[in-house]
């Protein structure tokens, strides 16, 4: 409740506002002093499946030109304990059933990222070591290799591409283990 004048009263008189409907009502003689008025700030609530603690962004992350679909797909939220209709609980196992092609990428993205944290390099090293495992994936040229020696391989050329360079054995150490460096110094020539 708020203070307004009210040209029905002639004077100063309390209003209240109704959100859901956008109007501002006189509380003396019942006026409607404005109508269908829009609520321009956010929307920040939460959902009967959420708590509240939860963070109430309302956005997903950022394109990502190296997947497929950019990133951008949607999720089907399961239902809320027994009371979650038949309908959304099937797609939920629909979409878990379905295969995502950009699951591996996704899951080789994070471990790269992992391993650029540890050597305390810049995110432009980290997205280039991206776009380069993504070329190797797509070539098909990554069957049978060690799997961490590889994405350490992309670090290390990678800060190379952006003149970083590091050696081949203090990013098999730094990275993950020390074990793979001669796959990683074969995959480097």
């Amino acid at each position: 409740m708020s203070d307004a004048f009210c040209s029905d009263c002639k004077r100063q008189t309390l209003v209240v506002v109704d959100r859901s409907a956008g109007d501002t009502v006189c509380s003396e003689c019942g006026l409607v002093l404005e109508s269908h008025s829009i609520d321009e700030s956010s929307e920040w609530r939460t959902f009967a499946n959420e708590s509240a603690d939860n963070d109430p962004v309302r956005v997903g992350g950022p394109m990502n030109p190296l997947l497929s679909d950019g990133g951008l797909s949607t999720v089907i939220a399961k239902p809320n304990g027994a009371t979650g209709d038949l309908w959304s609980s099937s797609l939920g196992r629909l979409q878990n059933r379905g295969s995502d092609p950009d699951r591996g990428l996704i899951l080789s993205f994070k471990t790269i990222a992992t391993m650029c944290d540890r050597l305390g390099l810049v995110a432009t090293i980290k997205d280039r070591a991206n776009e380069i495992y993504k070329r190797v994936e797509d070539q098909k040229s990554s069957k049978g290799r060690n799997q961490d020696a590889l994405l350490a391989a992309c670090i290390f050329i990678a800060c190379r591409q952006e003149g970083k360079p590091r050696t081949v054995k203090g990013t098999a150490y730094d990275s993950f283990n020390i074990w793979m460096l001669p796959e990683l110094s074969s995959l480097c020539v």
